[in-house]
């Protein structure tokens, strides 16, 4: 039988729901409730938030990859290695750059940070850039799900993807920690490996981490591409990445100062990056392929200091400096570059009980000078400085538990061009209040109403010209196209500016945990107002005037602003059913649309999966299945997506070892059935579709 979308949506909300008014029904005894296990999501505290809490402490939804589970699921790109948690999905640039969707927005509205300073990467401004934040070497990795302004600012009206590693140690270690891994896959021929150690003496703790990667072209079910040719691999996918960093921390009486040096050095194919659309296919396949060549140098400062006083607990500080640099290689000399040189600096300060309310206030700086070189230097150099003040607290009485916060923001773009409004600058003003209801010791029900404001990217105000990556011509919201007489358009400043994003969300959460069942449940509508996406013109760039030699060109989208919805759903639910055997089971799904009619492009589709495990002191082992829906739901100029199915198998061993050690072994098929996937939200969706049947073997021990 078939169902459409509302039938779907409804369907899946409906079974879940079975499950929990069940459950409800079958609610534990006392002597029961003694027996219940500790999940992680209730001892794991994000560092995302200066507060302490866990994810079931939070309001807004949060969650956590960390331990086994992280190494097993663990990818060459940040998005990849996120994509099958609820409410997340990937960019998809092939494999060799993923970025995190968050509720169907990505790019500028989604930051990515690295324990709570931006990454300080491109990643946001093209889909072709990866992301620096390394899973490999992290301890674990933080999702935030809607608005996350009032720590993190502008860029997070989206969320927060927060990768946490020990580079500063913040504690004092009793003895030597180390850990060791080495994996290998067959769809890509990807060697890895990293290691880690901390260690100390006396007052001071000392660590070091390290990794190395790499990969071919990786191989695919049989497909045709946007060129009509019949391919089994995607061509100019390989991947060779290496990272390292050392950290050291001094303890005191009170507190700690600790400092930290990385190096990332990576190089990955770019696939579909044909920049002469008439040349012929296999002339370009006889010459040397575009690859990009990726460089970051972090320095960072990180520190705490507990106050001998009755009103503040802690006042902490994190302190990077980023000089990023991002070259595109064609042939023998660079085609393209990017450099990012930027400075953050965030200071908390958590505060004991104010009129009930235990909090933090805090203070961010941040300075980033962006700079672009060659055929894709889109957009100009641009400077932007934010400036940002903050506070947020907690009031817990009894079963009520009240969250809410404040945010004002400054942020000033200066862009190297001599023409009007080449300076901008934004007033942004957030916050929010949420509540938990712990209705007994199995159920708590949550609200969180956000009001969050966006500054837009110098990219959105100021860009002009060729994005292969994305294969248009893009156009800052700064310029008015004027069609002249001979049909041509000419471009000129027009004297507005744009407003900022203004996002009004509620999030209705449910957490029902007894001795058999685990469910966790979110809806959420989004209003933005004034959002900015990419509008397509209908303009061909070479009718530009500025292009009048040009005789090919590219589609001309400009960045406008409307109003949209974005609303859907996250579900999971755990069910034991015997000590070995258990099933997990999730959904989630994301409508987004322009208010006054339309969709928004490259919205990820509904999907459904399950999982059965088998567990033992020594054994893990799950057979995982995921359903994609299609998507009909598009934009102008965008093409539906067929569903596809997706079937996992994995095992580990965990063997007996000497005292505090510790050794997994893991083996894994994906896309055990081989099936034939396009990712909607990818740009190079025709071009690059999912990993065929993929074996990987991997081991970590930890001692």
């Amino acid at each position: 039988m078939k169902c459409n979308k509302k039938q779907r949506l409804s369907g899946a909300c409906l079974s879940l729901l079975a499950i929990s008014i069940q459950a409800t029904a079958q609610q534990a005894s006392p002597s029961d409730a003694d027996k219940k296990s500790v999940t992680a999501d209730e001892i794991i505290q994000i560092q995302a938030s200066p507060l302490a809490r866990t994810s079931v402490e939070s309001a807004q939804p949060i969650s956590v990859l960390s331990g086994d589970e992280l190494r097993r699921l663990q990818a060459n790109s940040l998005g990849e290695t996120l994509a099958t948690m609820p409410g997340i999905n990937n960019t998809h640039f092939a494999t060799v750059a993923g970025s995190p969707i968050v509720r169907g927005l990505s790019g500028a509205r989604v930051k990515t940070t690295q324990n709570g300073l931006d990454t300080g990467d491109v990643s946001r401004a093209s889909p072709d850039h990866a992301i620096t934040a390394e899973a490999s070497t992290a301890q674990q990795i933080e999702v935030l799900r809607g608005p996350a302004t009032l720590l993190y600012g502008s860029g997070a009206i989206g969320g927060v993807i927060n990768v946490v590693d020990q580079r500063i140690p913040s504690e004092r270690p009793a003895t030597t920690e180390a850990s060791i891994g080495l994996s290998m896959n067959s769809v890509a021929n990807q060697r890895q490996g990293n290691a880690a150690v901390t260690t100390g003496a006396g007052n001071w703790a000392f660590h070091a981490d390290g990794f190395i990667r790499k990969s071919d072209d990786y191989h695919t079910p049989t497909f045709t591409n946007d060129e009509g040719e019949t391919q089994d691999r995607v061509e100019n996918t390989f991947v060779d990445a290496k990272g390292a960093t050392v950290g050291t921390s001094y303890f005191f009486n009170r507190g700690y100062l600790g400092v930290s040096a990385s190096r990332l050095a990576q190089q990955y194919g770019i696939p579909g990056h044909h920049h002469d659309e008439g040349e012929d296919v296999h002339a370009q396949h006889d010459e040397a392929l575009p690859f990009s060549d990726m460089k970051q140098n972090r320095f960072s400062l990180a520190g705490a200091y507990l106050p001998a006083n009755d009103h503040w607990q802690k006042v902490e500080w994190r302190y990077a400096y980023t000089d990023y640099q991002h070259q595109e290689i064609e042939g023998d000399s660079a085609g393209t570059g990017f450099f990012n040189d930027q400075h953050e600096l965030r200071v908390t300060a958590t505060h004991n009980a104010v009129l009930g309310f235990t909090g933090a206030i805090g203070l961010q700086l941040e300075d980033k000078q962006s700079k672009a070189r060659g055929e894709e230097a889109f957009a100009p150099d641009t400077a932007r400085q934010t400036v940002g003040v903050f506070w947020v607290g907690d009031h817990e009485q009894g079963p009520h538990h009240w969250q809410l916060g404040g945010r004002y923001e400054h942020t000033a773009l200066d862009a190297d061009l001599e023409e009007p409004g080449s300076q901008q600058n934004y007033g942004t003003l957030s916050a929010s209040l949420g509540y938990i209801f712990h209705a007994n010791e199995h159920t708590a029900l949550s609200w969180n109403l956000t009001h969050a404001e966006r500054a837009p990217t110098g990219t959105e105000v100021f860009a002009n010209g060729n994005h292969f990556a994305t294969r248009t011509f893009e156009l800052g919201a700064r310029y008015r196209l004027q069609q002249q007489n001979d049909g041509r358009y000419k471009l000129s400043v027009a004297q507005n500016k744009l407003d900022t994003e203004v996002s009004n969300n509620l999030d209705l959460g449910a957490h029902i945990k007894l001795d058999d069942l685990h469910l966790k449940a979110n809806l959420f509508y989004n209003h933005v107002n004034h959002f900015i996406y990419e509008r397509f013109t209908a303009i061909n760039s070479a009718e530009l005037v500025q292009n009048a030699n040009m005789a090919e060109g590219l589609a001309v989208v400009q960045f406008s602003q409307a109003d949209v919805d974005l609303y859907g759903y996250e579900l999971e639910a755990d069910w034991q059913l015997n000590a070995a055997v258990s099933v997990h089971a999730f959904s989630d799904y994301t409508r987004a649309q322009l208010t006054d009619g339309g969709n928004l492009p490259r919205i990820p589709p509904q999907r459904l999966g399950a999982a059965l495990r088998y567990q033992t002191a020594h054994w893990d082992s799950a057979l995982e299945y995921i359903k994609y829906f299609s998507q009909d739901q598009v934009a102008t100029n965008e093409t539906t997506t067929d569903g596809y199915n997706i079937v996992n198998v994995s095992v580990s061993y965990y063997p007996t070892l000497v005292s505090d050690s510790s050794l997994s072994i893991y083996a894994k098929v994906e896309n055990l059935t081989n099936q034939l996937g396009f990712v909607h939200s990818s740009f190079l969706k025709e071009d690059a579709p999912v990993s065929g049947r993929n074996v990987a073997l991997g081991v970590q021990i930890s001692f």
